[in-house]
């Protein structure tokens, strides 16, 4: 019975800790381009062009559909994602790990492991903080690395170069993302994604947020023989699923703790007919950066 509420009680902790911050001083100034914040839902996929240094630590609690293979259930990710500014141009990032629980209601035994790892770099192409703009490109490498009895660890990895951009009008902020993951092998699927950003800043810390993804399936795998597939955290390699696609919307908030400290919170659903594996989410984060927006070098 816990792990069915462990979203409600990560979702406590992670209000139990930010709420005592709301009466915190205003922000330092700070160009217009840091006054941005970072987007929550799809954290393994969607990138903020922005090159920082940061550790952020997340909490994803996931309901299955219950037209999903496995008639419902539910899985959760802990994880701790890692952003390093090499310079201000060029950053290393580190954007999926972290241990799954995996609970379906049928047809999938119950377990818990590693997911797998992605890691790549990132650059600015485009920098222009006078207008609040900035454009960048990227390419990660998913491992094959995971447990396999949380649905990871199977064939040969993704390729995933993406573009990633975002523009400032004052208080409002928008970023898009974009980009397919290539499967390597041919038993996995291939993906392409896309998120869009949208918040305003209120108070000068606190940004209502909404979010609009979708992940279509531009080749289906050839490991399992349904038309279903695993949206952003798990590629089934389902070989009926080529050309389908999931959309959803992410509603939420930031809150900038202090000037180097921010909370994330969204839920999201489906806002089309077709779910596959995505019922509903929970997502939760920090992001601290701990030298500010400095480079490393």
């Amino acid at each position: 019975m816990f792990r069915r509420y462990q979203s409600v009680l990560a979702l406590g902790l992670f209000a139990a800790l930010g709420i005592p911050f709301l009466a915190s001083a205003r922000s330092a100034a700070a160009g217009p381009l840091e006054e941005m914040i970072s987007p929550v839902s799809i954290p393994t996929i969607n990138e903020d062009p922005r090159i920082d240094t940061e550790l952020r630590p997340m909490y994803m609690y996931t309901s299955i559909a219950n037209s999903f293979v496995t008639g419902g259930g539910n899985y959760s990710v802990a994880a701790v994602q890692l952003r390093a500014a090499i310079t201000d141009r060029i950053g290393f990032i580190a954007t999926k790990d972290g241990y799954v629980w995996l609970n379906p209601d049928a047809v999938v035994k119950s377990g818990d492991g590693f997911a797998n790892l992605a890691f790549g770099f990132k650059g600015a192409l485009v920098r222009d903080e006078e207008n609040a703009f900035i454009a960048t490109i990227g390419f990660r490498y998913e491992v094959p690395s995971g447990t396999q009895a949380v649905l990871q660890g199977k064939g040969d990895g993704l390729l995933n170069p993406f573009g990633s951009v975002a523009k400032g009008f004052g208080d409002l902020h928008t970023q898009l993302y974009a980009g397919p993951r290539i499967a390597i092998s041919g038993r996995d699927s291939s993906f392409f994604d896309l998120g869009f950003h949208l918040d305003y800043r209120f108070f000068d810390r606190f940004y209502p947020l909404v979010e609009l993804n979708w992940i279509r399936v531009l080749e289906g795998g050839s490991r399992i023989a349904i038309d279903q597939e695993g949206y952003d955290l798990v590629d089934l390699g389902a070989s009926e699923s080529g050309g389908t696609s999931v959309s959803t919307i992410a509603l939420g908030f930031r809150y900038r703790i202090i000037d180097d400290l921010d909370f994330g919170v969204t839920g999201e659903f489906p806002w089309t007919s077709r779910e596959d594996i995505f019922g509903w989410r929970v997502t939760t984060d920090f992001i601290w950066r701990p030298f500010g927006w400095k480079s490393l070098l």
